[in-house]
């Protein structure tokens, strides 16, 4: 009997090891007999500990992708590239068609536009970060002997109207002149030098209205801002905005000359219309602050979020900076670098050279939205109004499913 309860008692304490072997599933087993007896712990670890699990991705929003390659098509643009963000995430950024028709190479996400005039909210918001540091005011006069850039411009003899300009009238664009009603001189006289070109305007650009009274939209306006930029802070337009940007993690921003050779390495090529083709590498190379920025669509919605006043992404100038640059002027729905549809609680802007269009939105409800084009057409006005319904449907249409646990910031 002894032997045979042995053998026994042999089996059922083999049975029990067996039960606790590390090749069975790691699952807690039940005990045999005695509750508060637990199995004896295993102390090799796990060779194949389960992987991490898979990042999250981007999916496909057929919805996005209908609409904008349905645009092109019908308009015949060469390429594209949008980004999108929900409260601050980058939730959808993607390339379309070519970025080089010639080359048959295919547009990416982060392929380098021109934005044109998309330049100037960053020279705004540049202006309003000189302001937040205390080196420069909304009220200071721009020329004359107290004025920001002075009044030696060899035999140019300034107006009553020019010596009242102050930096807020030029980002309001209320300077009384030099835009789009009176002329704009932006494009004339492309050899001259700064100070050059600056004694050609105040000889011969009169203002016809007293600053502060009307509007007119002034890309000679925010080249001023920009000569003001470079003034006070003593870099370039180009190094105070790659500084000024470098916090929010845009590294694509440059300025451009417009010239073929200048492109960047991923910087797309640029098409238009028979009317347009013969300016794309003409413009002035002096356009800065008023339209040569070149970047890509994911940092220029990182700028955009820079300027949202919004507390997940870092921003770039003050509350009280961002809160100027959208509230619309006295004498006109543009504020200070950025344009305000109150009724539909959007901020926005748009720009257009031979080669480029661009728009973007920023709701309210903390969708934003940017899309830049190599190509525009004028010869239609439908082209415009698309492209604005485009991205306006990407802020406003509620039943498009965000991937919102998804950020590509």
């Amino acid at each position: 009997m002894k032997a045979t309860s042995l053998k026994l008692g042999l089996v059922l304490l083999t049975i029990f090891f067996l039960s606790c072997s590390k090749d069975e599933p790691s699952t807690t087993p039940e005990p045999i007999s005695d509750p508060i007896e637990n199995p004896i712990p295993d102390p090799t670890p796990d060779p194949t500990p389960d992987p991490d699990p898979e990042p999250i991705t981007q999916s496909d929003i057929s919805t996005i992708d209908d609409a904008v390659l349905a645009f092109m098509q019908k308009y015949d643009v060469p390429g594209a590239a949008i980004a999108v963000s929900v409260d601050e995430k980058m939730v959808y950024t993607k390339g379309y068609g070519q970025s080089n028709l010639e080359n048959n190479t295919d547009t990416q996400a982060d392929d380098v536009f021109r934005v044109a005039s998309l330049s100037k909210p960053f020279t705004a918001t540049a202006i309003m970060k000189l302001i937040d540091e205390d080196k420069l005011e909304l009220s200071d006069k721009v020329f004359g002997p107290n004025g920001v850039l002075g009044d030696d411009f060899g035999t140019a003899v300034l107006s009553a109207n020019e010596l009242e300009i102050t930096v807020d009238h030029l980002l309001v664009h209320g300077s009384g002149g030099w835009g789009n009603v009176s002329g704009d001189p932006i494009g004339h006289e492309p050899q001259l030098d700064t100070n050059g070109f600056i004694e050609y305007i105040l000889n011969n650009w009169n203002l016809p209205n007293a600053p502060g009274t009307s509007f007119e939209y002034s890309n000679t306006g925010y080249w001023f801002l920009a000569r003001i930029i470079e003034k006070v802070s003593g870099q370039s337009y180009e190094d105070y905005l790659k500084s000024m940007v470098a916090p929010t993690g845009i590294s694509s921003l440059k300025t451009t000359t417009f010239r073929q050779e200048d492109r960047a390495e991923n910087e797309v090529e640029y098409y238009g219309t028979q009317q347009d083709m013969q300016w794309i590498y003409t413009i002035a190379s002096r356009r800065d602050g008023d339209g040569g920025v070149v970047i890509s669509a994911p940092d220029m919605l990182r700028f955009m979020c820079a300027v949202d006043g919004r507390p997940n992404r870092t921003d770039i100038v003050s509350s009280s900076s961002q809160s100027l640059m959208a509230a619309p002027s006295e004498i006109s729905h543009l504020g200070r670098g950025l344009g305000t549809w109150e009724a539909q609680d959007l901020l926005f802007f748009t720009g257009s050279l031979p080669g480029t269009r661009t728009w973007f939105y920023m709701n309210g409800n903390g969708v934003s939205a940017v899309v830049l084009l190599n190509y525009r057409r004028t010869d239609v006005a439908d082209f415009d109004n698309d492209l604005n319904t485009l991205v306006y449907n990407m802020v406003k249409d509620g039943s498009i499913s965000w991937q919102t646990d998804l950020d590509q910031f």
